[in-house]
């Protein structure tokens, strides 16, 4: 546990601000990359970025505020202050999504690829921040006598490490949607398959993880399951779907790309066999 990184002068750099800011980068350069394989323009990946980032930081601080009101009672300076703890994902998400819809729209671009290049990185930027919670010490477990139990600062009891648990969830989440991502026939499905998977991983989570409210940890799972069942199962109806009307004579993967403009790539077909077109793959993970 190291809440503050280091100190400029007497400022002090919390470790969960800066693996926020670090999360931030990882996923606009796996998103760029991605925009640029589907033939987009990548540099409209930093408006878009910068849109999610504020947005994000603004309804992620608000729903936190909501669930915890009277923590604020005349103390509202502390209201601008993320630098320690106290944003909730849901919340970010509920009002970065119209936000960067609408910023993506008025830019000219196709919303669904955008989205789908936004959803294969979300779980990596999810991990990245997750570091920054097990550093701060917010986001922790309930009690536990495992052998990988932690005990933080302050505390003599051994908790289950519920950050790290999600970090490792995000990562093999982020895996899935990559070597899935050019299986997905639709635009949009992509992100709503990594909403659906982070919302199951989340409700798996939140069995060990500690809320000070208990009723926050039911709500939080609630909500959870709910994302996972509904996302899911929208992505498994909508390419059913598609592929059905695909294998009765309708339009290819490959076909829509192409009229989107996609980059492609030879050596694979639209079905996955040798010899057709697909569009570039990128590493699984940025570069340094």
């Amino acid at each position: 546990m190291r809440p503050v990184l280091f100190h400029i002068g007497s400022y002090s750099v919390y470790s969960y601000g800066v693996f926020l800011f670090l999360a931030f980068l990882v996923g606009v350069a796996v998103a760029g990359r991605e925009m640029r394989n589907k033939g987009l323009d990548a540099t409209a990946v930093y408006a878009v970025g910068a849109v999610a980032a504020v947005s994000g930081v603004i309804g992620a601080r608000l729903f936190y505020i909501l669930g915890h009101w009277g923590e604020f009672s005349g103390k509202w300076s502390s209201v601008l202050d993320v630098n320690m703890r106290g944003l909730v994902f849901y919340g970010g998400l509920a009002l970065a999504v119209p936000a960067c819809a609408l910023t993506v729209k008025k830019m000219g671009l196709p919303v669904g690829k955008v989205a789908d290049a936004v959803g294969l990185t979300l779980p990596l930027s999810l991990a990245v921040a997750r570091v920054g919670c097990f550093l701060n010490g917010c986001c922790g477990g309930k009690p536990s006598g495992l052998p990988w139990a932690v005990t933080f600062p302050g505390s003599s009891t051994s908790v289950h490490p519920t950050q790290i648990y999600e970090l490792i969830l995000d990562l093999i989440l982020f895996l899935f949607l990559f070597f899935r991502r050019r299986k997905m026939v639709r635009d949009w499905d992509l992100f709503l398959l990594a909403l659906g998977g982070y919302g199951a991983l989340r409700f798996l989570n939140e069995f060990f993880r500690y809320h000070a409210k208990p009723s926050s940890g039911l709500f939080f799972q609630t909500i959870s399951g709910a994302a996972a069942l509904l996302f899911l199962t929208t992505t498994w109806y909508r390419e059913r779907g598609a592929k059905g009307r695909m294998a009765a004579g309708g339009p290819t993967p490959g076909s829509w790309r192409k009229a989107a403009g996609e980059a492609e790539d030879p050596g694979i077909s639209p079905s996955g066999d040798p010899g057709g077109n697909a569009a570039e793959g990128i590493s699984p993970l940025p570069g340094g």
